[in-house]
């Protein structure tokens, strides 16, 4: 008993150390916990950079319909024999110096839609990474509304075990009273002191569930071990636990909107412009091009501004391209094109048939657990009237202490149960309200 009770004071001591400086900060409710992890979830920094790189590819294919233009310039020196560009005559041992500058643009004015597909492309590329982004936020929101709800859970039935063991150590006064007045054998208050060890035990074991499930909600939120955190605990009544029957198929409809669901339509967008890249690169390209000349050569005697005046050169180009024979690359881009459009259509209905048997399985654990709350309520009810009766008897002496502590331990496991199963039920309904598009809250 001193080890169990040394034990029980030092986890208490630890346990009051924790909370001593989680309860130094205003404790967040769900929202900031969700919110404090989307700011700052690396998986999700990861794919906003992925998608803020699809809008700059998006981006730059709407600049590929603008004309290129280029600037070049040159300059060059030379030894010995050379020809002077105004006489033809060649020149013996002498310096020359020149200047060449030049300028040009090009546009393609048809190559099979190519940069058309190309934009709309890139377009559901950087909507789909958008989802992607989307999809995660969801994920993590409902892995943290699962952890806070088990934090819940854990503070419940830390406040069950201590009023268990208040209500064991009121038990043993009295028992005591009546061993003194000859009322109750020495057994029976052994069995009770007996109980009381047994009643410190779950309290401590309800006290590190606790700090775990702490623990493990840190971890998600990745929060500093040092930093000071603590949740609300707010008021569950009736109204978060109102079954609703919920209509699959309308259910489904509503959940079709999901990022996950609109990245795999985004995707055979993607695919289906893939297509028409392949098939337009069998077009024949028509290209314009302008281009503008000139250049000064210290063997003519005019000066430098008269030189690029006289010597300029303006051409303009019509250029048409025929692809005729390229080794199968144009085929075999075209064929994995359609391969790729039909694994994005198989993409869109298997992730269509994959929701819609998460929401079959959402409504039947839904109300699964609804059911198996409304038992544990009667449970309960009957546990405390079993124990009521039991009491009752034992205080008569009218039965042992052993079915005093048998009674008190069903009471204490039926409480826990009806605890687990009420936040079971909460997480699964918050689940049918994900699915409807509702924000997940408390």
């Amino acid at each position: 008993m001193k080890k169990v009770a040394a034990y029980i004071l030092t986890c208490f001591f630890l346990l009051s150390g924790c909370f001593s400086a989680v309860n130094a900060q205003t404790p967040w409710n769900l929202q900031k916990c969700i919110q404090y992890a989307w700011d700052n979830n690396i998986i999700i920094q990861q794919q906003e950079l992925v998608s803020e790189q699809s809008l700059n590819r998006f981006s730059q294919s709407r600049l590929n319909f603008i004309p290129n233009l280029n600037a070049r310039s040159s300059y060059s020196a030379s030894w010995g024999r050379s020809v002077d560009l105004q006489t033809l005559q060649v020149i013996q041992n002498k310096l020359t110096q020149s200047i060449n500058i030049s300028g040009s643009a090009n546009i393609n004015l048809f190559e099979g839609l190519q940069k058309w597909n190309t934009l709309h492309y890139n377009e559901s590329e950087y909507h789909a990474a958008q989802q992607d982004v989307k999809k995660l936020r969801n994920d993590i929101a409902l892995e943290v509304a699962r952890t806070y709800l088990q934090v819940l859970l854990a503070y419940e039935v830390l406040s069950v075990a201590e009023n268990s063991i208040e209500s064991v150590k009121e038990q043993i006064e009295r028992t005591k009273k009546m061993v003194d007045a000859g009322n109750q054998s020495l057994t029976n208050l052994l069995d009770m002191e007996s109980q009381l060890a047994s009643e410190e035990v779950q309290l401590v074991t309800a006290k590190n569930q606790l700090i775990n499930q702490y623990l493990t909600l840190r971890q998600l939120l990745d929060i500093a071990p040092d930093a000071d955190f603590s949740i609300s605990i707010p008021v569950i009544n009736e109204e978060h636990i109102i079954f609703r029957n919920e209509d699959i198929n309308n259910l489904y409809h509503q959940a079709l909107g999901l990022p996950q669901i609109k990245k795999t339509e985004l995707k055979l967008k993607s695919a289906e412009y893939s297509v028409a890249i392949a098939k337009g690169r069998y077009f024949p390209t028509l290209s314009l091009g302008a281009s503008f000349g000139s250049f000064y050569s210290d063997t003519q005697p005019a000066d430098f501004f008269e030189q690029i005046r006289l010597n300029r050169s303006p051409a303009i180009s019509l250029a048409l391209s025929v692809p005729i024979f390229t080794q199968g690359t144009l085929k075999y881009n075209k064929k994995n094109a359609v391969l790729g459009l039909r694994l994005a259509q198989l993409e869109v209905e298997n992730s269509q048939k994959a929701l819609y048997k998460e929401i079959q399985q959402a409504t039947t654990e839904a109300a699964g657990a609804y059911n198996k709350y409304k038992a544990t309520v009667q449970n309960v009810k009957a546990k405390e009237e079993a124990f009521r009766l039991t009491q009752q008897k034992f205080d008569v002496g009218m039965l042992s202490g052993t079915d005093y502590t048998v009674a008190k331990n069903n009471l204490f496991r039926a409480q826990s149960e009806e605890i687990q199963s009420k936040y079971q039920y909460i997480f699964t309904s918050k689940i049918l309200d994900f699915y409807k598009g509702i924000p997940i809250t408390l």
